[in-house]
């Protein structure tokens, strides 16, 4: 489960949701009646929006919800820019597209599910690029549409809720959240262009640089002075990859030194500039290993450890990483992730995690939050479980290469674990043992949030 941390800040772009309430579910947007055009095999087998018609908002969660299941049964069949569903990544991937689809949301409710969308393809194909070392010119694609949705976002929120920079100084946990997604964005636009040069044969800088130049005026006034150094110097060592210089030059007028900011990233700058240095901080501990697991001793050639002053421990074959992680939920609430990770040799992962919000959501029980997280997993064979009296819920994932066994478990009205284990789809019977004794392993006792 643990990777390098160009997928870590790819998945951290996930956050690059709401300054605003809990996102509800959007109204359903009913499209233009128009005559039905052609439509490819995939598109008639899933039920996917046409590609013939402009899409919605709703077309987009739509294509989300199908993708997510090509990518647990099918992958084979996830659209690619060139293959024989050209034209739903061309929808996917458009940025006139996304900018006409954004510009017709009801309202700020379904800006965030769309964006929500956005960020779960976004997720799918850099884990596929980052990972597997495929698709990785539709993950640039998806990446760049996903900052663009991300610009149009940031703006139409601070217009609709008259976020300036007197209501966000009054409000401490929108002012917080505003400082950590304006982070996210201008890293993840970083983090695309250094995976091209990290990874040249899968991510091709000179599509990457190309892909994202249409957007370069958009997100650089989102920047920090220091971080649009950063991608100056990105551009020089993309020149010497043979990115052309027509490209170059749109990158670096756009993130030149004189560029001015937006007027809300200047007013909080001290505070951008404390959040990114927390966060410079917490890349070097993670790298340098000095947020350590504590060894709770043997359990037979197994060790158990915990997680540093939280408690929550499982049982591994050998040291796990640990990492720690803040950020903030769609309702602009504080969120803490624990994690105790192991990636082997032959694809077996181990994650055992545990999520804290600093607020209860209004009206859910701890039961309302462990449901919702079997359901967002996709989990089958769901059977009821109990942990050292918390209850939870237990089920499996089968893809086309791995077999999960996971457990989520809910400690309070604040704090859900998750545990799993993932194996080869091929090797899932033989190691079905060690995966029972893994999830089985997990102890929430003495946690401490």
């Amino acid at each position: 489960m643990f990777v390098p941390r160009t997928l870590a800040v790819a998945r951290g772009l996930l956050l690059l949701l709401p300054l605003l309430g809990a996102c509800r579910p959007a109204r359903e947007t009913v499209p233009p009646a128009e005559t039905p055009g052609p439509a490819s095999d995939l598109q008639r087998a899933y039920d996917l929006p046409r590609t013939d018609v402009a899409w919605t908002a709703r077309d987009y969660i739509k294509a989300r919800d199908v993708l997510v299941r090509l990518e647990r049964e099918r992958p084979e069949l996830l659209p690619r820019l060139d293959g024989p569903d050209a034209a739903l990544m061309a929808r996917l991937t458009g940025l006139a597209d996304i900018e006409a689809a954004a510009g017709g949301v009801a309202d700020t409710d379904e800006l965030l599910a769309f964006s929500q969308a956005g960020a779960d393809i976004l997720h799918i194909y850099s884990a596929r690029a980052l990972t597997r070392g495929e698709y990785g010119r539709e993950y640039v694609a998806v990446a760049v549409a996903y900052f663009k949705l991300g610009v149009l976002q940031f703006e139409a929120i601070l217009a609709a809720e008259k976020l300036d920079e007197a209501a966000l100084r009054a409000n401490d946990v929108r002012r917080e959240a505003f400082v950590e997604v304006r982070f996210q964005l201008a890293r993840g636009v970083h983090d695309v262009l250094a995976s091209a040069l990290a990874l040249p044969r899968v991510i091709d800088p000179a599509y990457t640089a190309a892909t994202l130049t249409p957007i370069a005026a958009d997100v650089a006034p989102w920047f920090l002075p220091e971080e649009r150094d950063r991608i100056l110097d990105l551009a020089d060592r993309l020149a010497a990859a043979g990115v052309p210089d027509p490209d170059l030059a749109t990158l670096r007028t756009a993130f030149a030194p004189d560029r001015e900011a937006h007027p809300i990233v200047d007013a909080f700058a001290e505070e951008h500039r404390e959040f990114l240095d927390k966060k410079e901080a917490l890349f070097a501990a993670v790298a340098a290993g000095d947020l350590a697991p504590v060894d709770l001793g043997r359990e037979g050639e197994w060790t158990r450890w915990a997680f540093p002053e939280a408690g929550f421990s499982a049982a591994f074959p050998l040291k796990p990483n640990a990492q720690k992680q803040s950020h903030t939920a769609t309702d602009g609430v504080a969120m803490t992730t624990r994690m105790l990770g192991l990636k082997q040799a032959g694809r077996i992962s181990r994650l055992a995690s545990c999520i804290t919000r600093a607020q209860p959501i209004a009206g859910r029980t701890r039961d309302d939050d462990v449901k919702s997280i079997a359901a967002m997993m996709h989990l089958e064979r769901l059977r009821p479980i109990t942990v050292e009296g918390a209850a939870g819920l237990e089920g499996s994932l089968t893809t086309d290469t791995a077999h999960g066994l996971i457990r989520v478990v809910g400690l309070s009205d604040r704090t859900s674990c998750i545990v799993s284990i993932d194996v080869p789809r091929e090797l899932a019977r033989e190691l079905e043992g060690e995966m029972r004794r893994f999830v089985d392993s997990f102890r929430p006792a003495g946690f401490r949030d």
